[in-house]
């Protein structure tokens, strides 16, 4: 059941087929005619991006019309000009129509009668109720269509003035911030009204009460706008293709948190680093930016379709160059590079090329600037994120007399440290990652490592993270394994942003005694590693070395002899090669896990791969769809002389569970004595939503992770005193326990 009361689930046939019309109607103001209202950088372009993704996704729906308003468009948006287009949208709309009004621009309270207003372009700040669109005359015109279901999203509180970091990320609302941020919750409580007077009225707001709706020139969006029309291009879409207002409203949430949790992340490393040189003028973090939703009823509001997933706007490359030999955790960290970090790899060394290439191969990357991929998106009137170079260097390190360095790779190539330096200062239109992987064999060494480290800095326009670490001969590969293993922890969906993983990569090898050096400049954009919105950790790479394609072809072998089939998102390390016994188990086996099922097959996976296994098991557990795909899932992550011995143990363990876990209910059938199974979990979290919102999930999550054996019952009245409203929590126990 959806929080979301729009219409009935026959709505996609009605658009589909043209019996029912798409109404939308797109306003944004940059420019106003009156002085006092600060001008704004991005709604017209707001406008334009998002009318763009709405035509993608609404492409299956052959009875719409779309109205534009904004400053690049034939008709203006004036007030004169935006009454006349909602007036018709009422007079002609019919009651199976859906309507979808979108306005970026300020929004303001009247002084006098503490009523919200939007402002227009001739809107004046003097005369707001005559000149401007005032909330209670907007839903009142809403109110008269017939229409049965109408979503509005306002992209307002912007602040034009108001910068934290020089000209970087702006909100919007400057001169006028202390009135639009009350105007947010008179705002609001107008779009309740509207909602409980219609269970088919829905609304989304950039931001809460006393917040700010930021801007980003990196994205070229207002940043709620932004992930409005990645969600609109099929990142918000279901496993069908169909997106709604509902999932689409998740998603954003998401990701408008998640944007400015990276960026503060960043900022803190960076501040960080600037103490270290005592330097204290130090960057600001932002405050937060939470989307809301205004809703009542139940029901669904249908907003688009994709058919297949829009294809990714990042444009990011890398080279992978081990100078030492040709290891399997480099190979590995490449097939990861391509996969979930979703880069062009080119690996050396590899059959084909010769080490006399790999200067080309670094000019190469360095002269890139993504142009033909930043020549798409903008054809697609979506920005996206500056290109990202990936330079991993793995070699040994030589200092001479005169101060110069030397980085010596295969076939007794060299690359000085001055020449590398200049070559990643032509790179000033992407980001940079640079990774150094230097074997030494003295420890006094380590100051040659900062020395590479400073040298390789670059104020380049989007940012740069250089990591270094000087690793034994002993251990050659502690470096590059320990690379590997934060990175395969990482959710791929999720992604991880460079400065996050900085910080982890730091303690974990600090505690396996190697120094890490990092640096991490730029404050215009995040940086990622991983990128998110991947499906895949691994990826197959032309010219990788014999043995790891011979390995990949023994385990299709070995699919085929057992009679699994091979699945085009498996990736060579993650095959599934149990025997056709097993796999008839395991297709009988119902995905639920109990408490004591989670627990066993935490302690199982932990004797292979240690104290991960508890994260790596709960995102598994979240991407499974049944048992057989949650032990594939989590045999990824182990070595493929491991993968068998596991999978059979772990099907054992759960078929053992779960016959102990039928007795038990069938001995013990009251509340205390049941297990929370995956799908009650579920049940949870859908409720939970209903009276909190999207936090549900991580509430969920945290008391299991606190309390592993905690009862059905004790469970579910933990999650009720998280509910503010007495009534709500009651009406939840009641639904959950019943």
């Amino acid at each position: 059941m959806s929080p979301l009361g729009i219409g009935s689930s026959d709505s996609t046939h009605t658009l589909t087929t043209g019996e029912a019309k798409l109404w939308i109607l797109l306003v944004g103001v940059n420019e106003y005619q009156d002085e006092n209202l600060p001008s704004l950088r991005y709604p017209a372009l707001d406008c334009q991006g998002l009318g763009k993704a709405l035509s993608s996704a609404t492409k299956g729906f052959p009875n719409k019309e779309v109205i534009v308003h904004h400053d690049f468009a034939p008709q203006p948006p004036t007030l004169e000009t935006i009454r006349r287009s909602l007036q018709q949208i009422v007079s002609q709309s019919q009651s199976q129509d859906s309507i979808l009004l979108y306005f970026s621009g300020h929004g303001m309270l009247e002084p006098n009668t503490q009523q919200s207003v939007l402002c227009l372009a001739d809107t004046h700040k003097n005369d707001l109720l005559a000149t401007g669109l005032g909330m209670q005359d907007l839903v009142r015109i809403l109110g008269a269509s017939p229409a049965n279901q109408q979503l509005v999203c306002l992209d307002t509180c912007h602040s034009g003035d108001m910068r934290l970091l020089g000209n970087r990320g702006s909100a919007r609302d400057g001169d006028i911030s202390e009135s639009s941020l009350n105007s947010t919750t008179q705002m609001m409580d107008v779009l309740r009204q509207r909602a409980a007077q219609s269970k088919g009225f829905c609304a989304l707001l950039s931001c809460d009460q006393g917040q700010k709706s930021w801007e980003f020139p990196e994205l070229g969006h207002g940043l709620f706008t932004y992930y409005l029309m990645q969600g609109l291009l099929g990142e918000a879409a279901d496993s069908h293709g169909l997106i709604e207002a509902d999932r689409l409203y998740k998603y954003v949430y998401r990701q408008t948190l998640q944007y400015i949790n990276n960026l503060n992340q960043q900022l803190r490393l960076i501040n960080q680093q600037k103490l270290e040189r005592g330097d204290s003028k130090l960057h600001p973090e932002y405050p937060l930016q939470t989307p809301k939703r205004i809703v009542e009823g139940v029901g669904e509001l249908i907003v688009g379709f994709q058919s297949v997933k829009a294809e990714s706007q990042k444009a990011r490359r890398a080279v992978v160059i081990d100078g030492l030999s040709n290891k399997k955790a480099t190979t590995d960290l490449s097939r990861l590079f391509a996969g979930a970090g979703g880069f062009e790899v080119d690996y050396f060394p590899q059959k084909g090329k010769n080490w006399s290439e790999i200067r080309g191969t670094i000019q190469g990357l360095t002269r890139w600037r993504g142009e033909s991929e930043i020549k798409s998106s903008s054809q697609c009137g979506i920005a996206r994120n500056p290109p990202t170079s990936l330079f991993y260097l793995r070699g040994q390190i030589e200092e001479i007399e005169d101060g110069e360095a030397w980085l010596i790779l295969g076939d007794g190539v060299r690359l000085s440290r001055s020449w590398l330096r200049q070559e990643l200062r032509r790179a000033q239109k992407s980001q940079q990652i640079i990774i150094l992987d230097f074997i030494v064999s003295d420890s006094s060494i380590s100051t040659s490592v900062e020395n590479w480290i400073e040298d390789l800095q670059c104020e380049i326009e989007h940012g740069q993270c250089i990591i270094a670490a000087a690793t034994p001969p002993q251990k050659p590969e502690l470096f590059s394994q320990t690379l590997l293993e934060t990175l395969v922890t990482a959710n791929p969906q999720v992604g991880l942003p460079v400065a996050k993983w900085m910080t982890q990569l730091k303690t974990l090898l600090q505690s396996k005694g190697i120094n890490v050096h990092v640096w991490l400049s730029g404050t215009q954009a995040v940086i990622d590693i991983l990128p998110g919105n991947i499906a895949t950790i691994f990826q197959d790479l032309p010219g990788v070395e014999i043995f790891e394609v011979q390995r990949n072809k023994q385990q299709q072998k070995e699919q085929k002899e057992n009679l699994l089939p091979i699945s085009p998102s498996s990736t060579p390390v993650s095959t599934l090669g149990v025997h056709e016994s097993s796999a008839t188990k395991q297709s009988k086996l119902k995905f639920s896990l109990s408490s004591e099922q989670y627990t066993n097959l935490e302690q199982l996976l932990k004797q292979s791969i240690g104290p991960i296994a508890s994260l790596i098991l709960q995102q598994a557990v979240a991407q499974a769809a049944n048992c057989q795909e949650l032990v594939r899932l989590l045999a990824n992550y182990l070595l493929p002389q491991q993968q068998k011995q596991f999978e059979k143990q772990a099907i054992a363990l759960l078929e053992a569970s779960t016959v102990s876990s039928q007795n038990q209910s069938a001995q013990s059938p009251n509340k205390e004595n049941q297990t929370i199974d995956a799908n009650f979990i579920s049940k949870c979290e859908r409720e939970l939503a209903y009276s909190i919102g999207p936090i549900a999930n991580f509430l969920i999550k945290q008391v299991l992770q606190s309390q592993p054996q905690i009862s059905l019952s004790e469970f579910v009245n933990k999650l009720a005193q998280r509910i503010p409203e007495p009534k709500q929590a009651s009406e939840f126990k009641r639904r959950m326990l019943g």
